[in-house]
């Protein structure tokens, strides 16, 4: 069974991505909430490990849980992964964030495998 915790470490890696990334500075300016995860569950989707993700708090669990989003970092696989490497992991979580032209906040869906910005400020090859 999947075990999950708050992880105090991704929230100030978080917070300081959204403070200094100019790309996600509108995220403390919506005054959106992000919790962070850690958990023990080896996700995998179609043959691959997932690192992260990115989950809107549906509706229905609001009066639950005090986040408007929650990324959720799965620990065994990314083990071996360093410091840069989970910036970059907790950058592109934070991408995912985004308001509709009507207001309302959603999981933004990959523009390419991965994103743009990730892609221009780190490249394509992860393992660097």
């Amino acid at each position: 069974m999947e075990h999950c915790e708050q992880s105090e470490q991704y929230a100030n890696i978080g917070a300081e991505l959204i403070r200094t990334v100019p790309s996600l500075r509108w995220i403390n300016e919506s005054e959106i909430s992000v919790g962070y995860l850690t958990s023990d569950f080896k996700k995998t989707s179609n043959g691959r490990l997932v690192f992260g993700e990115c989950r809107k708090v549906p509706a229905w669990a609001a009066p639950f849980i005090p986040y408007d989003f929650l990324i959720i970092i799965y620990e065994v696989n990314i083990m071996l992964f360093t410091p840069e490497q989970i910036k970059m992991l907790l950058h592109h979580e934070l991408l995912h964030i985004e308001q509709s032209e009507k207001g309302a906040f959603r999981v933004k869906p990959h523009d390419v495998e991965d994103f743009r910005e990730i892609i221009d400020k780190y490249g394509l090859d992860w393992s660097q």
